[in-house]
């Protein structure tokens, strides 16, 4: 077999190096779109907890008050006239059970605002991930600048692989152990070296 080029050499080896920094890069963007959809629900989320926070708040507590007291004294008047003091006992028992409901109404307002706490304590964790990711792509890619202007590679975008040359049909054994070596370093070349895709190669002639 021939030895390849050395400067070629070194050239598919600096491809290869920035086609798994690309690929790192593509890694790095996908995981902040993960996060940034990631933050998006929680986002949603949040609001949706602040609306219902909103709403509890919101509760007539203190209109079911004045409607207690209306009572007591409806009832005190009426009551009284028939049946002595027995309203007592009913207006005690009104009165409990708007306690429970006030209650009530503070342990769920706690145990929302306890839950938009976590809430934005996540959203502060993915935040800083993605700034954290973010600052690392952008290390990498001026990186990969770096080493494209201090080595002179070209771009992988702008890189023409060249084609191995034909195989003319010789029953030369080394000629034709020349040709396999030049085709597995093109397909290696253009990243596509597969099982399939050397059983697919058809051999030119000339």
């Amino acid at each position: 077999m021939s030895s390849a080029n050395p400067s070629g050499k070194a050239q598919r080896d600096r491809l290869v190096e920035l086609e798994e920094q690309m690929l790192y890069l593509a890694e790095v963007l996908d995981s902040i779109r993960f996060l940034e959809s990631r933050l998006e629900e929680i986002t949603e989320k949040t609001d949706t907890i602040d609306v219902v926070a909103g709403r509890v708040k919101g509760l007539p507590i203190q209109e079911l008050f004045a409607r207690v007291d209306t009572l007591e004294g409806n009832i005190g008047r009426t009551v009284n006239y028939e049946y002595g003091d027995s309203s007592s006992g009913f207006v005690a028992h009104m009165e409990e059970h708007v306690n429970v409901l006030n209650s009530s109404q503070k342990t769920l307002l706690e145990l929302i605002n306890g839950m938009s706490e976590d809430f934005r304590a996540t959203l502060d964790v993915v935040r800083n991930e993605i700034v954290d990711v973010n600052a690392r792509l952008n290390l990498t890619m001026r990186v990969i600048a770096n080493q494209a202007q201090t080595r002179g590679v070209i771009p992988v975008s702008r890189v023409k692989i060249p084609e191995p040359k034909p195989f003319c049909g010789a029953r030369d054994a080394k000629a034709l152990e020349n040709y396999i070596f030049y085709l597995e370093q093109y397909f290696r070349a253009i990243n596509t070296v597969t099982k399939e895709a050397q059983a697919m190669v058809e051999v030119p002639v000339c």
